[in-house]
């Protein structure tokens, strides 16, 4: 049994949590994820680049895909977390899992920061007509984890029109455009790669994905960009302004 569970449950307990979901995503649902998103990776021991941990007072579970099967048998080995080959005969889903297992009354916790639409809507199709509670405003891994890494803040940079096609401002104003048509008062991005191209900055927050870790809305009167402000060069703030 891994001293990561025991903690995480002690935690569970203090927070009246009787079961606690950890996905592989960050806040922006990127492929890849920086250090401070390794939550399952930290709890498990499971390295792999996708799965999904369940875990419970009396037990745990973890859903990989098939490029994973070998090396989640191995590193999960002894850990006290079971296997769960996804598309396997009998194996059953995240939902059916936690339906089985938790009972009317009972809490399930994530950081709904972590956790798609798409996803929460699935969960709570499943758990709430069972009485099944759900709360999204805990970050119970992070507060078991002594020495989590820092959210990344790689330096930014600039992608000049030479090479992105377009200046950033003839595509705010495109996007505005449809704005007006939509009858929209704004557009709020939180896709990484999106905010990449519409603002032509690059940056080194996600393994393998040039993107800067930040959120966007867009209106017809202001561009709002929130990011961490000591990564922007003076230069880039200025152009940017």
């Amino acid at each position: 049994m891994r001293k990561q569970l025991t903690e995480l449950r002690r935690r569970m307990t203090e927070a009246g949590v009787d079961a606690c979901l950890i996905p592989t995503d960050d806040f922006h649902g990127s492929e890849y994820v920086g250090d401070y998103f390794k939550c399952r990776s930290y709890l498990s021991g499971f390295t792999g680049s996708a799965g999904t941990l369940i875990v419970l007072q009396d037990r745990a579970a973890l859903w990989t895909d098939g490029r994973y099967f070998l090396q989640a048998a191995r590193q999960l080995d002894g850990s006290g977390i079971d296997l769960c080959r996804m598309g396997e005969k009998d194996v059953p889903t995240e939902e059916a899992y936690l339906q089985e297992h938790l009972h009317r009354g009972q809490c399930l916790a994530f950081d709904g920061r972590t956790v798609t639409a798409r996803r929460f809507h699935a969960l709570e199709a499943a758990l709430l007509p069972a009485g099944i509670r759900m709360r999204t405003d805990l970050d119970l891994p992070g507060d078991v984890w002594p020495d989590r890494p820092a959210l990344s803040a790689a330096p930014v940079w600039a992608l000049e029109d030479a090479y992105s096609g377009r200046g950033r401002a003839d595509k705010l104003e495109e996007i505005r455009a449809v704005l007006a048509e939509k009858h929209a008062g704004g557009l709020l991005l939180s896709s990484l790669d999106d905010i990449a191209w519409l603002l032509n900055i690059r940056g080194g927050d996600v393994a393998c994905c040039p993107v800067v870790l930040s959120y966007l809305f867009l209106s017809a009167a202001q561009a709002l960009l929130f990011a961490n402000t000591s990564v922007f060069p003076p230069a880039l703030v200025q152009a940017l302004a």
